[in-house]
């Protein structure tokens, strides 16, 4: 029972953790992949690279997903039902996995892929069902409202009017900026490899 108690203990502080687990599961990854591994990215300069095209284009939706959604919504004040999260009751999660895969395909390790679901899985999904509920809790009818008509992932219908109160500053109060200056200095990283290769 003890036991029992710390391994939730433990798991409660992973999911609480989540984001900087899984930038340093990703780090990690890239170092093994680069200095162990050996391995050469895919050029996302190269449009025949279709693996390279692929991994591009994932990471501009996801981070196009992110930055649209973390341009909206004011966590726990209101409930975000406007914008990505009328496709969609979890964009950000979204955005994060597309960058994620996106990623995994210009470095060209499968396994990589693999290990992304793997953690998606284990943290995120727990973490969306824990969200759900506390959103169901806070706002009670408007949340099952809601839910009537959004998809937990991906899109059920595709609504005629997906406007939204876009705003520079609420993407800056939400700390958007991390993910998107990372994943420009990446994809900068990856198209200077191939430019200096030649």
């Amino acid at each position: 029972m003890k036991s029992q108690a710390i391994l939730q203990q433990i798991y409660s502080k992973l999911l609480q953790y989540r984001v900087r687990l899984s930038f340093v599961i990703f780090v990690f990854l890239l170092i093994e992949d680069f200095f162990i591994k050996k391995i050469q990215p895919h050029n996302i300069c190269d449009l025949h690279d279709l693996w390279g095209s692929i991994g591009l284009l994932l990471v501009i939706i996801g981070v196009g997903l992110r930055s649209w959604a973390a341009g909206i919504i004011c966590k726990c004040d209101t409930l975000a039902a406007i914008g990505p999260y009328c496709l969609t009751r979890h964009p950000l999660y979204i955005g994060s996995f597309l960058m994620a895969i996106g990623f995994c395909s210009i470095i060209g390790d499968i396994i990589n892929i693999w290990i992304v679901f793997g953690i998606a899985f284990i943290i995120y999904f727990p973490t969306i069902r824990k969200e759900e509920l506390f959103l169901a809790q806070k706002f009670g009818e408007e949340w099952d409202k809601y839910i009537q008509h959004t998809a937990i992932l991906f899109p059920k219908r595709l609504p005629l009017n997906i406007r939204s109160n876009w705003s520079w500053r609420q993407w800056l109060h939400n700390k958007e900026y991390n993910a998107f200056v990372a994943s420009l200095a990446a994809l900068i990283v990856f198209g200077m490899y191939h430019i200096n290769c030649k």
